[in-house]
């Protein structure tokens, strides 16, 4: 069943890579807006831009500018994972088509002549579930973002001059920041593992294509010679 399912999937490639860009070009539009919010905001003077109260114009336009910059990334890198997953698969898909083809072709050789088809290796079962893992840990990465995007818009919502410099030691805004800049960490790390299976994923796939090939080759090799060595 396992199976069945990755056949489908890799069919479906390039639907995969068509949605992964659809989500880079959604995550550039929306680094547009981070842009255009920060030349709004540092358009005003320092003074104007401390001291803006909650609830202000310029207040909105910077915890749009930071809250915006909080989740795209992940967004973006899903965008990325995506076109990524759909490189693996469609290499999948050429691993597969040839081990067929060769199947179809040895089928017709004298069977003292047919080597038979070797056990599909593991490596070429190991490639969708590392796809799937860095798809795992991009989707995390993006879920955590989303849901952690009001604590960054509420932080930075607050004045800079009367509010968040003057924050004391245990107060809900210092304690607020502690943890948005330990879950930044933890989202660049969710990031990065999760490239790093999907790259992973495409490194053993094009090790499955190019083994396969290497089979065949050597079996028409041994083809050629055996019917040599008849006549």
């Amino acid at each position: 069943m396992m199976e069945n399912m990755q056949k489908m999937m890799m069919k479906r490639y390039k639907m995969f890579a068509w949605t992964g860009l659809i989500v880079v070009l959604a995550a550039f539009y929306f680094s547009l807006q981070v842009a255009g919010a920060s030349g709004d905001f540092f358009s005003a003077t320092k003074v104007a831009r401390e001291g803006a109260q909650m609830g202000s114009a310029l207040s909105q336009t910077n915890v749009t500018r930071h809250t915006l910059a909080w989740w795209v990334p992940s967004f973006k890198f899903v965008g990325l994972g995506l076109m990524l997953g759909a490189i693996s698969m469609a290499l999948g898909l050429i691993a597969t088509t040839l081990r067929n083809l060769g199947a179809e072709i040895m089928a017709k050789w004298p069977a003292e002549l047919n080597p038979g088809l070797p056990n599909k290796p593991r490596s070429a079962r190991s490639f969708p579930l590392l796809m799937l893992m860095g798809w795992f840990f991009l989707a995390i990465g993006l879920i955590i973002a989303w849901a952690t995007a009001g604590s960054v818009s509420w932080y930075w919502g607050h004045s800079r001059s009367s509010e968040l410099n003057p924050a004391g030691p245990g107060s809900n805004l210092l304690q607020t920041l502690g943890n948005l800049v330990v879950l930044e960490q933890w989202l660049a790390i969710l990031r990065f593992m999760g490239m790093g299976f999907l790259f992973t994923a495409i490194t053993v796939a094009l090790t499955v294509v190019i083994r396969t090939l290497q089979h065949q080759e050597l079996s028409l090799a041994q083809f050629i010679k055996g019917r040599m060595g008849k006549e």
